[in-house]
């Protein structure tokens, strides 16, 4: 008969994911991940299996954070390019400093893992295709409601809007200043619409 758990899975999960966001794939060792989750070995393999395995479980979990702040903004705001706006900035003023330093978990894993992971940095990689579609399709609801030219390129500026949400992930870990964020994201905005 198996043990039941003895420590809560969500928590546990949830401090994988600081410990990979803040140091990223490869300098998160097992030890360091076991510290951080509060958990034993023995409980890291049952549960979550390997490494990998758990990094998969905690990319899921970000996603599902993603998709929550995606539904809040980019997809229930009536007005496209507001919502797209609120999607790029909401984080940024909900963020403390040093949460905004850790930067994007998908950009990290993007940049980190391409060449020495690239299974992981695809599951990374089809979140942000996802986000980039998205984008693109409310730029187009822009252009049905008259509010941009409709010769722009939306997938073309979604492709440009996921640039700058990247240079702000490694902008932000040099200077985490919400008020620069927020005044680089208004210039993409203003150099979309």
């Amino acid at each position: 008969m198996a043990r039941p758990l003895e420590f809560d899975k969500d928590v546990a999960i949830n401090a994988a994911m600081e410990q990979f966001w803040r140091e990223g794939y490869e300098a998160s060792s097992i030890q360091k991940l076991l510290d951080t989750m509060g958990i034993n070995r023995g409980s890291l393999y049952s549960s979550f299996g390997d490494k990998e395995s758990l990094f998969k479980t905690v990319l899921s979990r970000y996603e599902q954070m993603i998709d929550q702040h995606a539904s809040s903004t980019l997809l229930t705001i009536e007005d496209p390019l507001e919502a797209i706006y609120q999607f790029l900035t909401v984080r940024y003023q909900k963020s403390s400093k040093k949460q905004i330093a850790n930067g994007c978990l998908l950009f990290n894993s993007l940049n980190e893992l391409s060449h020495t992971e690239p299974k992981l940095a695809r599951l990374a990689a089809k979140k942000q295709n996802e986000l980039e579609k998205m984008i693109a399709a409310r730029m187009k609801d822009a252009q049905k409601m008259g509010l941009i030219s409709m010769t722009t390129d939306c997938n073309h500026i979604a492709s440009f809007l996921l640039v700058v949400m990247g240079g702000l992930t490694v902008r932000s870990k040099q200077n985490p200043d919400k008020k620069e964020i927020m005044s680089i994201i208004s210039t993409a905005m203003k150099a979309v619409a």
